[in-house]
């Protein structure tokens, strides 16, 4: 076996719910983008579109692949829609965010006018993460130019928060602030049409730190997956945390183990050199396959029960980790690269911490050519 992962999808339905609880029925959205953060598209929305009351993504051609893959629950694109795809999007039933009050418009129009059906939009306003979405003081305006055109539905308006993670956050409040005058700016317009749209700005930090932030909608990515969007969320929240189980294993197995002795190197550029008699065990797996090369001389494995360091550089195809105090091991023993065995656990937040970088990179980066495997436990 080269590698594979195995996804919990019982972990990743218990995840769902204890969110959906926090937050209440009917408000809980899921995020699975990038493939299902690493951990598959398909399988992670079917596990658990019966908790959602949205499932997001970023790519049209995600919409349309959970549409093709038997996905049922409203499906919103968060990120932008290039003008060739908005006949599938609305083929299937995909809601898209606007922020657009110029030529994108007339491409809805014209696709909305070809399929002779709306397209549902939530409408994106930029808070001060200044990426995506309409200034405040544009918002009135820009609805409407929205509720003119017959082609458009308007159902979300919503913006995203940029430091709900930090548990001093003035800045998170200020989001909110400018987020909901936008709102009030443009109720009167919105009731006098009868639209009454979701509010949305909380993702995973800021609807568990910052209750006032949940509105109508909650966006949950990297708790979904049973990880902390930081540890000083987690452990601000404490007692009161909800109870999160990571879903991901990733698995391999030796290739070959030698002995080397005293003063031998290990691996490209002979960055590890043995102070002793050393048995290393050589695992199938690389920076191709999504281990971090930032891993090499300080990262570990699990063998039979034992973290076994990681020595030399992370080669494209190839780590080696030094199974010295593991003495039966031998080519064919499983190594766990991330997950538990017994007690011991590398978790995808010891690889992000030895990388230097965040566990949503961890997961999201581990590639598709790796087999996953789904238990329905």
């Amino acid at each position: 076996m080269i590698g594979e992962m195995r996804i919990s999808l019982g972990a990743l339905r218990r995840n769902a719910r204890a969110l959906q609880t926090l937050v209440g029925l009917r408000h809980a959205a899921f995020v699975v983008k990038s493939n299902g953060y690493g951990h598959g598209l398909v399988p992670t929305a079917i596990a658990i579109e019966g908790f959602a009351a949205r499932i997001c993504v970023y790519a049209a051609e995600e919409a349309v692949a959970l549409r093709e893959g038997g996905v049922n629950a409203p499906v919103l694109i968060l990120g932008p829609v290039p003008p060739d795809m908005l006949d599938s999007v609305l083929a299937a039933r995909a809601e898209i965010a606007v922020w657009d009050t110029r030529t994108f418009l007339h491409d809805l129009a014209a696709a909305a006018r070809r399929r002779s059906e709306p397209f549902s939009i939530h409408v994106k306003v930029n808070t001060g993460l200044n990426r995506f979405g309409l200034e405040p003081g544009e918002v009135v305006d820009a609805i409407e130019d929205y509720v003119r055109l017959k082609e458009l539905r308007i159902v979300g308006i919503f913006s995203h928060l940029s430091a709900a993670e930090e548990i001093d956050s003035p800045y998170t409040m200020q989001q909110l602030a400018r987020f909901e005058r936008a709102f009030a700016e443009s109720k009167p317009l919105l009731e006098r049409e009868g639209i009454r749209p979701f509010r949305h700005i909380a993702a995973s930090a800021a609807a568990m730190l910052w209750p006032q932030t949940r509105l109508d909608l909650s966006r949950f990515g990297i708790a979904l997956y049973g990880l902390w969007p930081s540890a000083a969320t987690r452990d601000t929240l404490g007692a009161e945390a909800p109870r999160l189980e990571p879903a991901l294993t990733l698995r391999s197995s030796l290739a070959v183990t030698r002995a080397i002795a005293a003063g031998e190197p290990v691996g490209y550029g002979n960055t590890f050199i043995a102070a002793s008699e050393r048995r290393i065990g050589v695992v199938p797996l690389g920076y191709a396959d999504g281990v971090p090369r930032a891993l090499s001389n300080r990262g570990a494995f699990i063998v039979d029960g034992k973290r076994c360091p990681i020595i030399g550089r992370v080669a494209m195809n190839l780590t080696t980790i030094d199974v010295t105090d593991v003495p039966h091991a031998h080519a064919g023993s499983p190594v766990i690269l991330i997950g538990r065995d017994g007690d011991v656990s590398v978790s995808a937040d010891d690889w992000a911490a030895w990388a230097e970088t965040i566990n949503y990179e961890i997961v999201a980066r581990l590639p598709a050519h790796i087999p996953r495997r789904y238990d329905d436990d």
